[in-house]
């Protein structure tokens, strides 16, 4: 007994739709969850490249600090270091203990006052230099220094092979002080005078070389002194030394600041010329080590993973368009 106008339906064929279904249902949720997963892979991944750009930014940059502050404390300690070697000091001063014979039955030295300084200790004369060496006296303002008059005065330089030595001898004189200039001069600083704060005095600047030049072959050792006036009245004496600088030496004692920043500046760019160029052999050498360990079977394996996983969502695909076939 048929039945009309209703298509019948064997109980396998409801089956088999149900099985198909779910099976559809199951591909499109599994391709979800892959496709989930895909995202929140790659997301991650994004995350870690960007953690690692940041970590790389921040290594570079403290590096780079670190570098520049390496580099200028060179380029500082370089040129502190050949301006102590290149320049000598510019004033000695030593003090001279005059000596004299004393006389018996007269007051007042017996012979002419005379001192000695060592120049290897005490005074050190760079080769090649040269120096202006002067005597300084400190003299009382008294009547017998008034009456005095000229006086001579001789310093001799002595050498380590006792050939070649250097004498000079040279005249000086107070300066002149009229007796009206005097009483005036004392009555004005008497406070002064009587405080003890000050005292009646002159200074008397003997030069005896002015571009004196020591040999390193021939060095000299020692520096002899001798005033030729026994009856001349001397509070201090010191020998000064001036180094007279021209050139290069000129221009770094007296523009410091100048010479400094050229110094340091010109350092600084030599030192990171040499880093940079080193540092870029380095890198390159190590970009070649690294292409040249990394072999074609681990790149086409890496290639074939990415091709499977773009094959894998048209595969669901096909799948799912054709499920009775399976």
């Amino acid at each position: 007994m048929g039945i009309e106008g209703n298509e019948y339906k064997k109980p396998g064929e409801d089956v088999g739709i149900r099985t198909a279904f779910r099976h559809h249902v199951d591909k499109k949720v599994l391709y979800a969850k892959q496709k989930v997963h895909n995202v929140a892979g790659k997301t991650k991944d994004q995350a870690h490249n960007m953690l690692g750009v940041m970590k790389r930014a921040f290594y570079t940059a403290l590096a780079t600090i670190l570098t520049f502050i390496l580099i200028f404390s060179l380029s500082l300690f370089l040129y502190g270091t050949f301006y102590y070697a290149y320049m000598p000091l510019q004033v000695h001063e030593e003090p001279l203990y005059l000596q004299f014979d004393a006389c018996i039955d007269s007051t007042g030295p017996c012979s002419f006052p005379n001192a000695t300084v060592p120049l290897n200790n005490k005074i050190k004369l760079m080769t090649g230099q040269p120096y202006s060496i002067s005597l300084l006296l400190e003299v009382p303002d008294s009547s017998n220094n008034q009456a005095l008059g000229m006086f001579m005065s001789c310093l001799h330089i002595t050498k380590q092979s006792k050939q070649n030595e250097s004498s000079s001898c040279r005249s000086a004189i107070l300066e002149f002080r009229s007796g009206i200039l005097r009483v005036l001069e004392t009555l004005f600083f008497s406070p002064f005078l009587l405080s003890g704060t000050t005292t009646q005095r002159q200074w008397i600047n003997i030069n005896y070389f002015r571009q004196f030049l020591d040999d390193h072959s021939n060095p000299a050792t020692s520096a002899v002194l001798e005033i030729k006036s026994k009856f001349i009245q001397v509070y201090t004496a010191k020998l000064l030394v001036h180094a007279e600088f021209s050139g290069l030496r000129h221009v770094m004692y007296n523009h410091p600041w100048i010479s400094t920043t050229v110094g340091v500046c010109t350092n600084f760019i030599m030192l990171s010329i040499i880093i940079f160029i080193s540092w870029t052999r380095f890198f390159m050498d190590e970009n070649k080590a690294f292409q040249f360990d990394s072999g074609l079977i681990g790149e086409i394996d890496d290639e074939r993973d990415d091709i499977e996983i773009l094959k894998s969502p048209a595969r669901e695909e096909s799948d799912l368009k054709h499920p009775h076939e399976e």
